[in-house]
């Protein structure tokens, strides 16, 4: 086992200067203040491209989105494409994934045409363990957290994420203006 512990954090849909270390009046990220102190924080990082998903496959590859060719939320990975998981593992380490990767699986390593990963795309990165894996369909595990420590549950967890009546601006945040903007 390698010597030493990194933990690689990487968000979606998250605002680079939405960080108090970086400066934002407003919003308050103690915990992630102090790790950035006490690690490494890449404050010149961007995006390659977009959506979320080729953006990771970008971020786990090391590759531009013409070298690894998810083009789409979706799209699989080679499987036999090396990535950051795959390198730790190699180096040592035991690459434990807390949250998601969103990764198809590549189907030219599926038998059966009916094998239900090929219609998933929340599967794992090659190369990780899964520690807590938070896909929308494993929610239950936080939820039951939630549940534990005292929070009372909306009806369908999906209510978690609508913004609050009472908040100043809700009225105006995406969730609010998109789906009349984008009709089912």
């Amino acid at each position: 086992m390698a010597s030493g512990n990194v933990l690689y954090v990487t968000v979606d849909q998250w605002r680079a200067e939405c960080l108090g270390i970086a400066g934002h009046p407003v919003v308050q990220t103690p915990t992630l203040d102090d790790l950035a102190r006490r690690g490494v924080r890449f404050a010149r990082h961007w995006s390659v491209t977009a959506p979320c998903g080729p953006s990771r496959a970008s971020l786990h590859t090391g590759r531009y989105l013409m070298g690894h060719r998810s083009v789409n939320n979706g799209t699989p990975l080679a499987h036999d494409m090396d990535n950051v998981a795959r390198r730790a593992r190699a180096a040592g380490y035991d690459p434990t994934l807390f949250g998601y990767t969103d990764t198809s699986v590549d189907p030219r390593t599926v038998v059966d045409p009916d094998d239900p990963r090929l219609r998933d795309y929340e599967g794992v990165l090659p190369g990780f363990t899964e520690g807590t894996v938070l896909t929308w369909e494993r929610m239950d595990p936080w939820l039951a957290w939630l549940e534990a420590r005292g929070h009372t549950l909306p009806g369908t967890w999906r209510e978690l994420f609508d913004p609050l009546p009472d908040y100043p601006g809700a009225e105006d945040h995406p969730s609010a203006w998109a789906p009349s903007r984008f009709p089912a």
